[in-house]
């Protein structure tokens, strides 16, 4: 089902978000800002139902947010792409359980690392380069459960587990992961506007981090309306992560390229665009842009998606 497709009282929001390894406005984080949230939002999967999505998303900047929000140049052109498998299954009608994989291949023109050293020697910078990564990101297992159905309404609670599978020894910045195992506990609400064809979805969770990393608060408010029988959704988001700031921002290269930097904080706007094409097929494109952010990359987020439901 799409956003607002009538079931009398039910829908689902299939495309319009997608789970990412990684939150914030880093790494093309924008395919789901900031809760690396469930693909169907805040209403659970169906019985023996599935749902795989396959996304694209990138962003290219030449500068970063820093701890006091203003923007700053990074030590060279940066380039992040991840291409992202997501799946979710439904154990039971209110109980749905989901995996996402992400891929990223990171890249860096006229790059100057400033933070070489030999022990506590700094070693002069060698002349820029060019330089890139590529491998496996930090896998996200999801678990949801419907706590109430009324109406067009549903309310449900979900964790999230983050696992540091992607690689952090690049000396040069260009991490793949954190690092760090995190769980996210997090309410969602979701309201059908049937007959109309319009939903309205929300989100707020809290990012329980290690390794040196602040916890962070998220949250999301989403709508979207239907057009053309449905098959066609306007949608846009609102998102925003706040730091705890328990912890201080880290000097490392990562850092200084935008990637994986504590005490992330932003606030971003992503209009999105769903087609089905009918039988469980169809495809999401958005466009993710910060409208203020702390510590994370200073570009906008592309991203396309095809998802089928099985």
């Amino acid at each position: 089902m799409t956003p607002g497709e009538s079931t009398g009282t039910e829908i689902s929001v299939e495309g319009s978000t997608a789970m990412n390894a990684r939150s914030g406005l880093v790494v093309a984080a924008l395919i789901i800002v900031v809760a690396e949230a469930g693909l169907g939002g805040a209403w659970p999967r169906k019985a023996r139902s599935g749902y795989l999505q396959l996304a694209f998303s990138t962003i290219g900047y030449e500068k970063v947010y820093d701890a006091s929000a203003a923007k700053v140049p990074a030590p060279g052109t940066v380039r992040d792409n991840v291409l992202q498998l997501s799946a979710e299954y439904g154990l039971t009608d209110r109980l749905t359980v989901g995996l996402a994989v992400p891929f990223g291949f990171l890249s860096a023109k006229d790059y100057v690392n400033p933070l070489l050293r030999t022990g506590t020697v700094p070693v002069v910078p060698s002349p820029p380069a060019d330089i890139s990564a590529s491998g496996i990101g930090d896998l996200v297992v999801t678990a949801q459960l419907a706590l109430l159905k009324q109406g067009g309404s549903v309310l449900s609670a979900g964790l999230l587990f983050g696992f540091p599978t992607g690689d952090t020894t690049n000396t040069e910045g260009l991490w793949l992961g954190d690092g760090e195992f995190n769980v996210a506990p997090r309410v969602l609400y979701g309201l059908s506007l049937y007959p109309l064809p319009m939903y309205i979805s929300a989100d707020l969770g809290y990012n329980i981090r290690g390794q040196g990393y602040s916890d962070e608060i998220f949250g999301s408010l989403e709508t979207g309306y239907g057009f053309l029988e449905s098959r066609l959704y306007a949608i846009v988001q609102l998102s925003v992560q706040k730091s705890t700031n328990t912890e201080p921002s880290r000097d490392i290269p990562a850092a200084r390229l935008g990637l994986y930097n504590n005490n992330r904080e932003f606030v971003a706007i992503t209009p999105k665009l769903l087609y089905k094409f009918g039988s469980g097929l169809g495809v999401v494109v958005s466009y993710a842009t910060a409208t203020s952010g702390r510590n994370v990359a200073g570009g906008a987020v592309l991203a396309g998606s095809v998802f089928y439901e099985l």
